[in-house]
């Protein structure tokens, strides 16, 4: 009987938890993007997209974006650089596997359907292609 108390109130814990990065994560995040050729920075105006929205900006430079599970799309144009589109992937973030330990499988499903257990890397290096 009081094992099973134990289990019962181990469960209730873990289930309170689960979840834990939709909570705490903030659901916007700064990326800094550089386009470089040849080691060296190259000016672009570009913009980022994922199924939550668009951002405008210029490389080198930074980007506030909404975090999602969906990958995220930069387009870039300059004067003498020809349109290229890049795709960056959302990769598990710390408070996500955090939650895989605390609250198990169901809280981590949770964060990666809502986009909260995921970002995007902080920093996007892009070499240009027009350079290769």
């Amino acid at each position: 009987m009081r094992a099973t108390l134990k289990l019962l109130a181990c469960t209730a814990v873990a289930s309170l938890l689960s979840g834990c990065a939709s909570l705490i994560a903030d659901d916007v995040q700064e990326l800094r993007v550089k386009l470089t050729c040849r080691s060296k920075p190259v000016a672009v105006t570009c913009t980022a997209r994922n199924n939550l929205g668009s951002w405008r900006f210029i490389s080198p430079g930074t980007v506030q974006v909404k975090t999602d599970a969906s990958m995220l799309e930069i387009n870039c144009k300059g004067q003498y650089v020809p349109e290229f589109t890049v795709s960056v992937p959302p990769l598990p973030s710390w408070e996500m596997a955090g939650n895989l330990l605390v609250g198990g499988v169901l809280g981590a499903a949770l964060d990666t359907y809502n986009g909260t257990g995921l970002r995007y890397p902080e920093n996007v290096d892009i070499k240009n292609p027009a350079c290769e």
